[in-house]
């Protein structure tokens, strides 16, 4: 996979941190950093521009990374101290990005999914943890659940709406075709089988002990190890699967 083209970054960065409209350089460097962690930073004498920052943090960032973040940007920026374009103007940067790759024609729709916007319900669920592990337990159910059902959706398939988080996540991965009858390789296909029963643990959990469901006597749980290893894995697999979804949906050819 080859680095987005340096026309492409241009457009973004004279897009979303132009003299004053979008980002500040403290809210660029907050927002890179939850992408990829060894982008540069701002500790300088001398502060570089922001086009000159953005140019050399999405540099520093693995190609993969780099659409990942650009994508994200055109789908669902975060807040910015200035104005951000708008959604006419994002979706032309977000077909210039999808041609420069040669992807598919979804590639040039919004996505409800970004990175982004999972990690941080992921870290509201997280949140929960030291004050009621219930909740963080129903956080991260609703979290996976939703998840699964925005990427069935965006994809043309029938949510599953029995309630059955199991029966959701393996609708979602054969949509993905993260599958053994895709030709998976072995040590792949063995840890999405540890994922499936991740998956299959976290609805016991929650079918037991979360908000909506009362332990035998109406007892909760509170065992802080065991909420949080379910909040963790629920983000987890929920990261995997939007980063599967967008690399197909958004796959750059590989001869690109």
């Amino acid at each position: 996979m080859r680095p987005v083209p340096t026309a492409i970054v241009t457009r973004f960065a004279a897009a979303f941190c132009h003299r004053r409209s979008g980002y500040s350089l403290r809210e660029l460097h907050d927002l890179f950093v939850q992408y990829q962690v060894d982008v540069p930073t701002l500790d300088s004498a001398v502060s570089p521009t922001k086009g000159a920052y953005f140019h050399s943090c999405v540099g520093a960032m693995t190609p993969e990374n780099q659409r990942q973040f650009l994508y994200d940007l055109c789908d669902n920026p975060p807040p910015a101290t200035g104005p951000l374009p708008d959604a006419h103007t994002r979706h032309g940067l977000l077909s210039i990005l999808a041609a420069a790759d040669g992807v598919s024609p979804l590639a040039d729709e919004f996505s409800e999914l970004t990175l982004l916007a999972v990690r941080n319900q992921w870290f509201t669920a997280a949140s929960r943890l030291p004050h009621t592990a219930s909740s963080a337990i129903t956080a991260a159910r609703a979290l996976l659940e939703t998840t699964c059902q925005t990427i069935l959706a965006e994809r043309g398939e029938a949510p599953d709406t029995s309630g059955d988080l199991g029966r959701l996540y393996n609708l979602t991965r054969r949509a993905l075709q993260i599958d053994v009858s895709a030709g998976l390789p072995q040590a792949l296909h063995q840890l999405v089988n540890g994922l499936v029963q991740v998956v299959n643990g976290l609805a016991a959990l929650s079918n037991q002990a979360g908000d909506r469901h009362g332990l035998p006597e109406g007892a909760r749980i509170s065992d802080y190890s065991m909420a949080s290893l379910a909040v963790h894995a629920a983000g987890t697999v929920s990261l995997f699967l939007v980063r599967a979804h967008k690399s197909t949906q958004r796959a750059t050819n590989p001869g690109r």
